[in-house]
């Protein structure tokens, strides 16, 4: 540590400042303590372009700001540092550099007694924590005598905050430590790109121990991150669930003055960016009502009936091979589900076919893709439920991503991908609700029983109708093998799904009885086989349902019996029509990769 102090303040500070560039960028990070203030220094520290610094005010803080505060190392910061802040701020900002970008870790409370206008030359990153979780935390350590809510820093980032845009200054970047430990990579995108440096994926984790960087504290505070490699509850003491800190009634009384200022920061919290899977789908092109456009403009507007209502119908289609699976079937059953909807001005089938042909030859898509294809009502004229204020008739989206055959989880499908299910509270609704043959976008019924699968750590849940017999899963169809037989549940609070009926088909084609009924939650658990379907995933084993194991640990005999002539059913039809790809032979290596065919030659 006193190396790096030297490196920045003593006589070799120029050495090491000697080539900055025109685009350099000093970044201060006001922290609360007990946050994950040193994990993101650690992650700056991992950036090729970045030089990191602990705490450089700490003198300043223990000589001018509290002198008596009990730190079993203060002689030793005192003896490293200077203890004027003012000069520590300038020397940063008035010297060059051996990279353009500076990260100074600081601890908000840190910046009483400074002039601060060094801000306007700066760019400011808030880290700001619940202070219930903040004191319960700081106790831990120094106790609760010495505890209170001067310790916790919170007022002094609302004043670097009023300071900053008194000042003009860049507006400051507020990061909710919730945020960087549970969605670290969407949060440093984001932070990244409003500091307008590039993200690295280096910055997601570092080796363990300490670093060069560390202060002469980290023995004190760093522990956990110390043991860490990245961002999470094991990088040390750092979030509680849902600010769940139990504090005796002195700290409770600190929490609650502390409040209001937290509210207030919180709300200007910067939004995580959605993390992006596969990267290639950062740049893909979307049909959006006739036009093509690039991600970052597919939008359409707030007052479309999607937006107001979920009054839009959608398909999930499958691209194998310069071909889109079973497509007259889900075009389709799109204009049907809108036509039930009583939707004007429908597209004809060429016009949606040509769309989704048009879109993927844009993206160079032949294999490997999902396309979620969506036919919404259309832009109203004023806000209201009434389809009268749609006037100007309906928007067609085209929305392909690179994405493999994957199961409710995200994993890709195959052997090892076995779902594991829960029964869901939430039921399926019939035909005297919504009926289910209708596929429309408002998914909230499925979207209940997904969240309580996803609070039970379980892949997916199982959905019951109104009579207590099995419908689907929250996603797919479901498909119990008993006795040789093949059966599932009658499409009346489920939809009808083509792979399903294609399964039917494959069924029947070798000779496996099939069954459309009644299914009983008692018959699944007793079941000897069963897994799902669906445009997404395909075909996918049941490993468990609430428990209880609903397949055999070796791997089912009908699955792969099915797969196999199911992919029988992926005719040429119409794909000369297609325009995307070349002639080419299929191999049983992919077959094996998707679980869906055999070698075969054809026209794409």
């Amino acid at each position: 540590w006193n190396l790096t102090m030297m490196r920045f303040l003593g006589n070799s500070f120029r050495r090491a400042f000697s080539s900055a560039s025109p685009n350099d960028v000093i970044i201060n990070l006001w922290s609360s303590p007990r946050c994950a203030s040193t994990s993101l220094m650690y992650s700056f520290a991992q950036r090729s372009d970045t030089i990191v610094v602990d705490e450089p005010l700490y003198a300043h803080y223990l000589v001018n700001i509290e002198p008596t505060a009990p730190r079993p190392y203060r002689d030793q910061v005192l003896a490293a540092q200077n203890h004027d802040g003012n000069i520590v701020m300038n020397g940063f900002l008035n010297n060059q550099r051996e990279k353009p970008v500076l990260f100074l870790k600081h601890m908000a409370k840190h910046a009483r007694k400074l002039d601060m206008s060094f801000l306007k030359n700066t760019r400011n990153v808030i880290l700001i924590r619940h202070p219930s979780d903040i004191l319960a935390s700081w106790s831990k350590v120094l106790g609760p005598e010495n505890t209170r809510l001067e310790d916790i820093g919170i007022a002094e980032q609302r004043e670097i905050v009023d300071a900053i845009k008194h000042a003009g200054c860049e507006e400051p970047i507020i990061i909710a430590n919730r945020n960087l430990i549970e969605r670290p990579e969407g949060t440093l995108r984001a932070l990244c790109s409003r500091i307008r440096i590039r993200f690295e994926p280096g910055m997601l984790s570092w080796p363990a121990g300490g670093r060069p960087e560390d202060g002469l504290w980290a023995p004190y505070w760093y522990k956990g991150t110390h043991k860490s490699t990245g961002f999470g509850l094991d990088a040390g003491d750092t979030e509680s669930p849902a600010s769940a800190a139990k504090l005796p009634p002195p700290l409770e009384k600190e929490s609650e003055r502390a409040l209001p200022m937290y509210k207030e920061l919180h709300r200007l919290r910067l939004r995580p960016e959605p993390v992006i899977p596969d990267p290639r789908n950062r740049d893909i092109l979307v049909f959006v009502g006739g036009r093509i456009v690039p991600r970052s403009e597919a939008k359409v507007s707030v007052f479309d009936s999607v937006v107001q209502g979920g009054d839009a119908v959608w398909e999930g289609l499958r691209v194998y091979e310069g071909r889109v699976f079973a497509l007259d079937q889900h075009v389709r059953r799109l204009l049907d589900s809108a036509r039930a909807l009583m939707f004007d001005e429908l597209p004809d089938e060429d016009e949606v076919r040509e769309a989704v042909f048009a879109t993927l030859r844009a993206n160079g898509m032949r294999d490997g893709v999902h396309v979620r294809l969506t036919l919404t009502r259309g832009e109203k004229g004023t806000s209201g439920m009434s389809p009268t204020n749609n006037q100007s008739g309906p928007c067609l989206l085209v929305l392909p991503e690179w994405k493999p055959l994957v199961d409710c989880a995200g994993r890709p499908v195959g052997p090892a991908a076995a779902q594991r299910l829960i029964t869901s509270a939430i039921r399926r609704h019939g035909p005297a609700c919504l009926d289910s043959k209708i596929h429309h976008n408002n998914l909230l019924n499925n979207i209940l029983a997904k969240i309580q699968a996803n609070m039970a750590g379980a892949d997916d849940a199982l959905m019951l109708d109104m009579g207590g017999y099995v419908s689907e899963t929250n996603a797919t169809n479901f498909f119990l093998v008993k006795a040789g037989a093949l059966v599932t549940p009658h499409a009346d609070s489920c939809l009808a799904g083509i792979t399903r009926g294609l399964v039917l088909d494959a069924a029947r084609g070798l000779g496996i009885p099939t069954v459309e009924r009644n299914v009983s939650l008692g018959e699944v658990y007793a079941g000897d086989e069963a897994f799902t379907t669906g445009t997404m995933g395909g075909l996918v084993p049941v490993a468990q349902v609430a428990r209880t194991r609903a397949a055999p640990a070796a791997p089912p005999p009908h699955v792969p019996r099915v797969c196999a002539l199911e992919s029988t059913t992926r005719t040429d039809e119409d794909s000369d029509r297609r325009g995307l790809g070349q002639t080419r032979t299929r191999t049983d290596e992919d077959s094996d990769r998707r679980g869906l065919g055999q070698t075969r030659t054809r026209t794409d």
